[in-house]
Formats: C-alpha cells, sequence, structure tokens
C-alpha cells in the first residue's frame, strides 16, 4: 500500500463478513443490524470467481466489511490464511475496516504478523467527547496508538453529524495532532440536518480549519478540502461517476449475493427493494448527474453517493438535496484556502491549472459567498 501505483486498475470486492456489530452509532445507515455471518464456504468460492474473473483489473482489494467484521476475528483469520496458500496469480490485499473495539491483544499480535496482506483502517469520530456522543462511548476501548503507529499511510475515517458539528475543527485537529497523516471526514447521509446548524456552524468551523491548514502548510487537508475547482470551468473535466459502483467496485452480502456497492444491500436499503449485482449495467449510463442539478455552478464538484440515493429517494440519481447547503459552504471554505495558498505561494500549479483554479475561486465567491456567508 506504501507503494501503491495507481496506474494499475484496482479492483475493490467488499465482503460483507456479518450483519451485526457491537455498537450502535446515532448516525448508522445500517438499519438491519442482523445476526447473519458470512460461512467460509462462501468467502472461498467468491474470492475464486473473483481471481478467475478479473482479467481486466491488475490488482484485487477484498474489503472486509460489517456490521463490524471482527466480530469474527476466526474467520477473518481463516479466510486469509486460506487464500495465502492457494496459487492466485494476480496481486492483492485484504482491507479491514473497524471500529477498532476488538483490536488488542491476539488480534492485534495477528494483524501485525500479515501486515503485508492485510491492512486496518479504523473509524475514529474526532475528540473522545465527540467520539463518545457518536459512538456509544466506546473511545477508551479502542488503542488509537496501534494504528498510528502500523498503518501512517492509512486514513482515518470520521464521521460528522449534526449534535456534534459545532466541534468540527477541534474534532479535525484533533485527529491530525495524533498523528493520522489523512482524514476522511464525511457528513452523514440519512440524518435529518435541518439548516440551523449548518448554517449557524459549519462556515465559522471550516474559517478555523483553513486557518489552521494555512499555518500548518506541511499537514494534509482532510477531505472536506478534496474539491477540484478547475472541474466548473472546464467541463470536459467533470466526472460521470464519482466511484465504483458496478464496475469497480462489487459487494457481497453475508450468503454470497452479489450487489453493485454495499448501500445497495438489503442491510442498508430495503428487505423488499433492493438492487442486484447486473440489474443495472453501471458500464451503459453515459450521464450520471442529477437532472435538477444540471444548472448548479458546484455540481461538478459535488460527490454523489448511487447507493444512499436510492436508499433516500428510490432513484440512484436523486441526490439528497439536505446536503446542498453543506457541500455550498464547503466549496467556498475551499475557495478561500485555495486563494490563500496561491497568494501565499504555498500550492504549486500547472500555468493553466493556476489560471482555471483562480477562475473558479472568482466564480464561486462571487455566487455562493453571501449566501454562505
Amino acid at each position: 500500500m506504501e507503494k501503491r501505483d495507481y496506474e494499475k486498475k484496482r479492483k475493490i470486492v467488499v465482503l460483507t463478513i456479518t450483519e451485526y456489530c457491537n455498537l450502535s452509532c446515532v448516525y448508522c445507515f445500517e438499519k438491519a443490524k442482523t445476526k447473519k455471518a458470512m460461512n467460509i464456504e462462501v468467502a472461498k468460492s467468491t474470492i475464486e470467481y473473483e481471481f478467475k474473473n478479473s482479467d481486466d483489473f491488475d490488482e484485487i482489494e477484498f474489503d472486509l466489511f460489517g456490521g463490524e467484521p471482527t466480530l469474527y476475528f476466526s474467520l477473518i483469520k481463516e479466510i486469509v490464511a486460506w487464500t495465502f496458500v492457494q496459487e492466485f496469480q494476480k496481486p492483492y490485499l485484504f482491507f479491514l475496516e473497524t471500529n477498532g473495539t476488538l483490536v488488542h491483544g491476539e488480534f492485534q499480535d495477528w494483524l501485525l504478523n500479515n501486515l503485508e496482506y492485510v491492512y486496518a483502517g479504523l473509524s475514529l469520530d474526532g475528540t473522545p467527547e465527540t467520539h463518545n456522543k457518536n459512538r456509544c462511548n466506546s473511545y477508551d476501548s479502542i488503542d488509537v496508538d496501534f494504528f498510528v503507529k502500523n498503518y501512517p499511510v492509512q486514513s482515518v475515517r470520521m464521521t460528522i453529524n449534526n449534535e456534534t458539528i459545532s466541534n468540527l475543527s477541534n474534532d479535525i485537529i484533533y485527529l491530525h495532532e495524533l498523528g493520522f497523516s489523512e482524514i476522511v471526514a464525511v457528513f452523514a447521509y440519512g440524518i435529518d440536518w435541518g439548516s440551523y446548524k449548518i448554517n449557524n456552524y459549519l462556515p465559522a468551523e471550516l474559517e478555523v480549519l483553513c486557518n489552521y491548514y494555512l499555518a500548518h502548510p506541511d499537514i494534509k487537508e482532510c477531505s472536506i478540502f478534496d474539491m477540484n475547482l478547475p472541474d466548473i470551468i472546464d467541463k470536459q473535466r467533470k466526472k460521470k461517476k464519482w466511484c465504483g459502483t458496478g464496475t469497480t467496485l462489487v459487494s457481497y452480502g453475508v450468503d454470497g449475493t452479489k450487489y453493485p456497492c454495499h448501500t445497495f444491500q438489503p442491510n442498508t436499503s430495503s428487505e423488499i427493494i433492493v438492487i442486484k449485482y447486473g440489474e443495472i449495467d453501471f458500464n451503459l449510463i453515459k450521464d450520471y448527474s442529477d437532472p435538477e442539478c444540471e444548472n448548479c455552478l458546484i455540481e461538478p464538484i459535488c460527490a454523489n453517493c448511487y447507493g444512499m440515493n436510492f436508499v433516500n429517494n428510490g432513484n440512484i440519481f436523486t441526490r439528497n438535496k439536505q446536503l446542498c447547503k453543506i457541500v455550498k459552504i464547503r466549496a467556498v471554505a475551499t475557495s478561500f484556502l485555495k486563494a490563500q495558498q496561491i497568494e501565499r505561494n504555498i500550492k504549486q500549479y500547472k500555468p493553466n491549472e493556476m489560471f482555471q483554479t483562480i477562475e473558479a475561486i472568482k466564480k464561486i465567491q462571487s455566487n455562493l459567498l453571501k449566501e454562505c456567508s
């Protein structure tokens, strides 16, 4: 992972180890936490199938997912050990996404003995106070230093909730100071954001973060500021699709049923209405945009989750409009940060990219600044 070649095409295969979790986070989008779990034969047949049917890819990443996958430590060990002794010819790795509460003792020893093949990523929502509000008072059950020390290039995943948004800047700065090199900070889906907390807290919190990053130019900005502003100038650079759903990513439920991604599985969407892999050919869709967003200035830099669109609106194209104001405020904050970085010569750009970035900053600030301040 430290030397990953991004020119190589990687397939992401999600294995849902279990639908159960030992926590009940306030914003969790998985509504059905059943006791269902994958068995070893389903796991083996899935892995074999993917190695045999991934000729278009250079390597495979198997994501061990949940629920909380570490509840099934013995199954995880068996899956990895079995895969290791097979003579699969394609490079691969396992990625374990975890809340960290069960990663201690023998589990840590096993991870350290399998660093070449198994990577672990932690979900942590910031300061102990914020994390405990969001995630069942679980902060003290996590060995945070273990993840910082042994997975130095792995991002930490932080979910921003409406009840803790007023502490957003403190939470992100706290994670940076713990030693995490990259922070993926996402705004929770499926909750009622309203407008009061967004309008009254988010602009000020992002201003604090902008000033923090300007004062610490060696620190990589969190994903809130990961917006490629020139895309609103050069429409040809607009992303047709924001993720690998149904193309470079596939997800398997606990029973081996195949889905375009994990958000289409019945424990997230519905026991009655689901979209299985192949029911929509994501390779044939030419335009993934929401028709209602067509004339929005920042539509080309507004990320889109097709699974959560389906969960919330029953349509993979219809965005959750509650998040519109959040994305606009992010765009204004990002434009401010980029402008300051250019003025202070903190970031280097190629001439054309510099011109497009400056033009995008002007457009954003002339069209959105008043609305978002």
